[in-house]
């Protein structure tokens, strides 16, 4: 009898079409290079163009009884990048379905299918002169939107989760459904209130195997009267207690409402420093080791310590200036804080360039331009610069300027640990984190970002180089002791790479025997992203 695969490679590329369907060894090799130094055997790629092209992709799938692994833009670097968490799935790559449905200014939101990009709705909104701003990730502009909030990604101003709604699903067992309001086709309210009536559904598919998502409605935010950014520097890491404390104060007092993004000395290194060095270079200093070097000193003189905080602050300007009082106020005694804004860039950039003969003002004035992209995600804007962390981390100097890591030889892999928003406790699990990553012979980069009130998002990286298959083992083993620790004190992740699934997900779990049942009734022959979040 003939092999299922074929026969389904077969059906695909009648529905698709012959370029849509990727099956040659050779191309499924590249397409399965990861980060995080994985393997997994692939058995195609499927690229549809629309919701009716993905309903094909899934009638077959059911038909042959071939898995598939749904991603938006892969570019879950990290985390496993566009790796099924099993073997012999087919890839369902999202990028082609790259339309913006709507924009509503009045309303501020964005429909849009899972190809579309930060950069690409910035790009919408910039063009159009929309008074909106998008709450953009760290990563580089040319991430999914859907795909990072499907994930439960973290912005500058909030969760990704909690900004998503309406979407439309092509359930495991074929069916299409909306959720919310969206199933009611004269329904005015689809975009405005998540809930819809009934069992909230929209909470069912972030980090779930039920479906694949075809569009959402992502929330925007009204493009504020002001804005300011805080930098506070701390230089003792004793004193991280106090930053997070005085954090979580200002933040329940509403003095601000964004993320708090608190990081590690390694953290603001492997991202500034790169960027330093690119001013160092176009001011003729000699690529290598010793401009590298250079780059780091600048920073230890420019005061970024062991831990630093980036807040963005929007509202009136009324607002600002009591934000601006009560954050000194708050830090002053132990922290040193520097407040940026458009006008103040500017200006400092127009005195710095007049001035850039005076060695001391030409370094200020590349410590400035290398802040600036760090600077922008406070105010809404995406970059690609931040992607050089990952090339720099891992000591990949010739990379820098590459769109794609997982095409180096950069590898990085995450933690993300779910921290109560307390002082004491977060310095116990930053030096607890320090020491498990010694003894495995790495240097932990650590952000620790205040979400809200409550909790704050861990994120812990580790750089490595993948030539090194003994470098790359050590990596692999120091992160799975890490989540190992994190859940023995009491901190699961939320959010997990292709390698961790068997750390959160246990049988004996009746949380985990729902999910399972559910996934039974939405997709019984367990089509989509099989050990995804799920037993099955």
């Amino acid at each position: 009898m003939e092999n299922p695969l074929a026969k389904a490679i077969e059906a695909w590329r009648r529905s698709l079409g012959s370029d849509a369907v990727v099956s040659d060894s050779q191309a499924l090799e590249a397409y399965a290079r990861s980060t995080c130094s994985s393997t997994r055997q692939v058995a195609a790629v499927l690229r549809p163009a629309s919701p009716d092209e993905v309903r094909q992709v899934v009638a077959t799938a059911n038909e042959f009884k071939i898995p598939l692994y749904p991603v938006s833009c892969g570019k879950q670097w990290g985390m496993g990048s566009r790796l099924p968490v099993q073997n012999g799935a087919a890839i369902v790559d999202l990028g082609r379905m790259n339309r913006i449905l709507e924009v509503n200014a009045r309303f501020h939101y964005a429909v849009v299918e899972p190809g579309v990009t930060q950069r690409q709705l910035l790009d919408h909104i910039a063009e159009r002169n929309l008074p909106l701003m998008l709450n953009v990730t760290g990563s580089t502009s040319d991430t999914s939107l859907v795909g990072n909030a499907m994930d439960r990604g973290v912005g500058y101003f909030d969760s990704r989760a909690h900004g998503i709604s309406n979407m439309a699903v092509v359930l495991g067992n074929g069916e299409t459904i909306q959720t919310g309001f969206g199933h009611y086709k004269n329904a005015k309210t689809r975009n405005l209130y998540r809930h819809g009536i009934g069992p909230d559904l929209a909470g069912l598919f972030p980090q779930a195997n039920f479906g694949i998502v075809t569009s959402a409605c992502i929330d925007l935010m009204p493009k504020p009267d002001a804005h300011l950014a805080a930098i506070i520097k701390i230089d003792s890491e004793e004193k991280l207690p106090l930053l997070i404390d005085a954090l979580v104060r200002l933040r329940s007092r509403g003095i601000f409402l964004s993320v708090a993004h608190v990081g590690n000395r390694e953290r603001s290194y492997i991202t500034l420093a790169p960027l330093l060095y690119e001013q160092l270079l176009a001011a003729g200093e000699p690529e290598g080791e010793a401009t590298r070097a250079k780059a780091v000193q600048m920073l230890e003189k420019g005061g970024f310590g062991p831990w630093s905080a980036a807040i963005g602050i929007l509202g009136t300007k009324a607002h600002l200036k009591l934000a601006k009082k009560e954050i000194r106020k708050a830090v002053g005694g132990f922290a040193k804080t520097l407040f940026l804004n458009d006008a103040l860039i500017e200006k400092a950039k127009a005195v710095a360039g007049k001035l850039a003969f005076i060695p001391y003002v030409r370094a200020q004035l590349m410590m400035l331009k290398a802040v600036e992209p760090v600077y922008g995600f406070t105010r809404g804007e995406a970059t690609d610069k931040s992607l050089r962390a990952v090339y720099w981390a891992a000591g990949d100097f010739q990379c820098l300027e590459e769109p794609d890591p997982d095409h180096s030889d950069s590898g990085v892999l995450f933690c993300l640990p779910i921290i109560p928003a307390s002082g004491k406790t977060v310095l116990d699990v930053v030096r607890d984190t320090h020491d498990t990553f010694a003894r495995h012979g790495f240097e932990a980069a650590i952000t620790v970002n205040l979400m809200d009130t409550k909790a704050m998002e861990g994120v812990v990286s580790l750089g490595f180089d993948r030539r090194d298959a003994a470098q790359a083992e050590r990596a692999r083993a120091c992160i799975q002791e890490m989540e190992a620790r994190y859940m023995e004190q009491g901190y699961p992740p939320y959010r997990v790479g292709i390698n961790s699934m068997h750390r959160v997900v246990h049988e004996d779990d009746p949380f985990w025997r729902t999910v399972r049942d559910l996934k039974k009734a939405l997709d019984p022959n367990n089509i989509i992203a099989p050990g995804r979040y799920n037993l099955v």
